[in-house]
């Protein structure tokens, strides 16, 4: 049974926020390398997370060069300079969403499914795409990873 798409409307979220740049080739690495950043300067700053991490993929994923990717984490308070981090707001809105339960090997059948959606429904994207990381690795089998896709989204008129 394939995951359900549904329609929200999520606030917009303060954010400690670390960019890199990154390749489909290396995502998987880069990505791990940033989460671990993030979590690291966050600590040694004493800010408390205020959510789970967030992914988002602020550039279009090209094949064969390399674009800009954000990972952050929703923080209670905004904060000044910072020789990595950067605070900002999140924008929130209206995002179709759906959960991916499993291996993040296994997000590539999740985002199709996203994406025959909009294009069945005539939906137009809004801007960029995220993954909330609702658990990790460190703490739940594989299996059990749940990675909840947003996707902020201008609906097809009736």
């Amino acid at each position: 049974m394939s995951p359900e798409i549904t329609v929200e409307t999520v606030a917009s979220k303060l954010v400690a926020g670390l960019e890199f740049d990154t390749t489909m080739e290396t995502l998987p690495t880069d990505m791990t390398a940033a989460i671990g950043d993030l979590i690291r300067h966050t600590a040694e700053s004493q800010m408390a997370a205020a959510g789970p991490i967030i992914a988002v993929y602020g550039e279009e994923m090209h094949p064969n060069r390399s674009w800009k990717c954000e990972v952050c984490v929703p923080v209670a308070q905004a904060f000044g300079e910072h020789p990595t981090l950067r605070s900002h707001e999140l924008p929130g809105g209206v995002v179709a969403t759906i959960t991916h339960v499993g291996s993040y090997d296994g997000l590539k059948a999740t985002y199709n499914t996203m994406f025959d959606w909009f294009s069945q429904h005539g939906h137009t994207y809004a801007g960029a795409p995220r993954e909330i990381y609702l658990n990790g690795p460190d703490e739940v089998t594989e299996e059990k990873l749940l990675t909840r896709l947003e996707f902020p989204v201008v609906l097809a008129s009736a």
